[in-house]
């Protein structure tokens, strides 16, 4: 089965994830907010800096330090904000995922109800685009069930070259660059050109696993190959 083993999990965690970080940044807004607040009751309302006095820095820098609290806060809030979006993405993602092992039953049924939407459509008066659009989305569906279904069927075998190897991880769908030694800039340069990203996770230069994936894994290790020689 294509996809990835754990993307359920995965999903979830990112979900809880995002909403523990909103939690934090709203904690540091929060505490931020009280600390401006308790330097501005400290200072008389109306009072002006006397600028020939020997308290004239001190005071201007119990006013920064105050603004700077309350700058703190907006910015802890703006924060907070930005995760629950990221939250709200993912609790009202639609899209089917190559990583999710349901998505081919899940690609069926879209088909399903755009068919079902054809047929309403033909049912009434409608727009010359309606059907035209309908039976895009429908086609693009059809094509992604055919791509994975092909990606089960393909075959990927280890590349050992200089300095590394190329594995495929079907436990995470991902086609994996592993060096022995730290990366110089041009090779570096070379993946990124050609899809692959660092995983911190993984320990890993990756990409997705698919047929433009293999191809892209091919060429650069022909590159890794011709530089070693």
């Amino acid at each position: 089965m294509a996809g990835r083993i754990d993307y359920e999990e995965r999903k979830e965690y990112k979900k809880e994830r995002y909403q523990e970080l909103a939690e934090k940044s709203r904690e540091k807004s929060q505490q931020h907010y009280e600390q401006y607040q308790k330097m501005s009751n400290a200072i008389p309302l109306g009072q002006p800096i006397l600028t020939d006095h020997y308290s004239a820095n001190a005071t201007r820098r119990g006013y920064q330090k105050m603004h700077s609290q309350f700058d703190k806060s907006i910015e802890a809030d703006n924060k907070a904000e930005y995760y629950d979006n990221k939250v709200e993405a993912i609790e009202n993602n639609n899209s089917i995922s190559s990583d999710d092992p349901q998505a081919i039953e899940k690609l069926q049924a879209r088909i399903e109800e755009l068919e079902k939407a054809k047929v309403e459509v033909k049912a009434r008066p409608h727009e010359w685009y309606e059907l035209q659009y309908l039976n895009a989305d429908i086609r693009r569906a059809k094509d992604r069930i055919k791509e994975i279904e092909e990606l089960e069927e393909l075959q990927f075998e280890d590349i050992i070259f200089t300095g590394g190897k190329a594995i495929l991880n079907r436990e995470i769908n991902r086609l994996q660059f592993l060096f022995d030694t730290k990366l110089d800039e041009e090779t570096r340069t070379l993946l990124k050109k050609h899809g692959f990203k660092w995983s911190r996770y993984e320990q890993a230069w990756q990409r997705l696993y698919n047929r433009n994936g293999i191809y892209a894994v091919r060429y650069v290790v022909e590159k890794i190959n011709e530089r070693s020689e």
